[in-house]
């Protein structure tokens, strides 16, 4: 009977030790995955004249306040990055696989990637296309002899197809996405993401699918 119980412990004890071992290298696994992931968002980078047609334009402004006018115009155009780098594109095409990933443009300004996926072949990439967001001031002087109290501070936020590796064109794809992305501006998620810039406001919106 002694000599059962010491063999069923020395088993309970075996499977104790093999668990802890296995436990962190699963950990291990996840956050390399991790690592790599941010990675190649960090590193990215998009050329311009690799971008097809506008797909929406928004322009927005915000009256010069109080302070340092180079910090001020920065917290504006983050609040306005912010809203783009949050909004829930996944939600709004639940059957289209996509990814959105931070990205820099070839001139180093930060924007944002949305790519259209489909199962890879030997004949076709996995990326079938997408859309980028920029954002980038377009400021406008209009200063009194005082200084800077009426200076419009303007954001101008385009929407631009990626055409590369498009074989079916994804025009309800995109004008889904461009038309959640405006209604989003006036919920209220949006509005809190832009105020936190200083009051920036909606001036003016268009996107091809207008006339429609």
């Amino acid at each position: 009977m002694m000599t059962y119980l010491c063999a069923l412990l020395l088993a309970v004890v075996a499977m104790t030790n093999a668990f802890s071992v296995e436990r962190p290298l699963m950990a291990l696994h996840f956050s390399s995955r991790h690592q790599q992931t941010k990675l190649f968002s960090s590193e990215e980078s998009v050329s311009f004249d690799s971008l097809d047609e506008t797909l929406l334009r928004i322009n927005f402004s915000v009256i010069q306040g109080a302070g340092i006018f180079e910090s001020y115009a920065n917290n504006a155009l983050e609040a306005v990055r912010s809203y783009t780098q949050s909004f829930p594109f996944a939600a709004v095409l639940p059957v289209q696989p996509l990814t959105y990933l931070p990205i820099q443009m070839s001139d180093g300004s930060p924007a944002l990637k949305v790519t259209f996926l489909r199962k890879k072949t030997p004949e076709k990439g996995s990326q079938d296309g997408g859309i980028v967001f920029t954002s980038r001031l377009v400021s406008e002087e209009d200063c009194d002899p005082g200084g800077l109290e009426n200076y419009v501070l303007r954001i101008e936020l385009q929407a631009k197809r990626i055409k590369e590796g498009q074989t079916i064109p994804k025009v309800f794809s995109e004008k889904q996405i461009c038309l959640a992305f405006i209604k989003g501006l006036s919920e209220t998620k949006g509005q809190e993401l832009l105020a936190e810039g200083g009051g920036v406001v909606v001036d003016s919106v268009f996107h091809i699918w207008m006339d429609t």
